[in-house]
C-alpha cells in the first residue's frame, strides 16, 4: 500500500535562487516515510520484536523546482527487498505544475538493539505486509559482476 502526503512549501524551504532546496527535499521525503509508518501502525510493531531499521543509501533525482505555495505531494511505497534491507520508491509530485519534481529511492536496513544487521525474517513479514507482499530481489552486495 501507498502512502500519500501533502506538503505546503514555504519560504524558510525556498533557498538564494528562489526553489526548494536539495536538502528540503529529503527532509519532505523523510516526513513521508514517517507519515507511511505511522499511518500503517509499524512503529510499536516494529520496536517490539527488537528491531529499527536505518537508512543506509539515499538516491534522489531532481526533475523540476518547485516553489513558495506549490503544494507537493509526496507518494511512499516498499518497493523492493533483500535479505535485511528494503528500498522505499517516493515520488514528490506538485499537482500545480502537472508534474512529478523529484524521485527518490531509500534503502533501508533491518538492525538488532546493538545496531548489527538483522535478517527481514517471518516476524517483520508478519507485521509489515506491503513488504511481505514485495518480491525479494536477490542479494547484490555478495555477488560478483560475472553473477549479474
Amino acid at each position: 500500500m501507498k502512502s500519500q502526503l501533502n506538503i505546503t512549501v514555504r519560504g524558510y524551504h525556498i533557498d538564494y535562487f528562489g526553489h526548494v532546496n536539495h536538502a528540503r527535499y529529503v527532509e519532505f521525503l523523510e516526513e513521508a516515510r514517517w507519515h507511511y509508518l505511522e499511518e500503517n501502525q509499524l512503529f510499536d510493531w516494529i520496536h517490539e520484536i527488537g528491531a529499527a531499521h536505518v537508512v543506509s543509501h539515499i538516491s534522489v533525482t531532481y526533475l523540476y523546482p518547485a516553489g513558495v505555495g506549490n503544494i507537493l505531494s509526496i507518494e511512499t511505497g516498499v518497493s523492493s527487498r533483500g535479505t535485511n534491507e528494503f528500498d522505499m520508491a517516493q515520488t514528490i509530485t506538485c499537482p500545480a505544475l502537472d508534474r512529478p519534481v523529484v524521485k527518490a529511492r531509500v534503502t533501508n536496513v533491518f538492525v538488532d538493539a546493538k545496531g548489527r544487521p538483522r535478517p527481514i525474517d517471518r516476524q517483520i513479514l508478519n507485521i509489515w505486509p506491503d513488504l511481505a507482499m514485495t518480491p525479494k530481489r536477490p542479494d547484490l552486495r555478495n555477488s560478483s559482476p560475472h553473477d549479474l
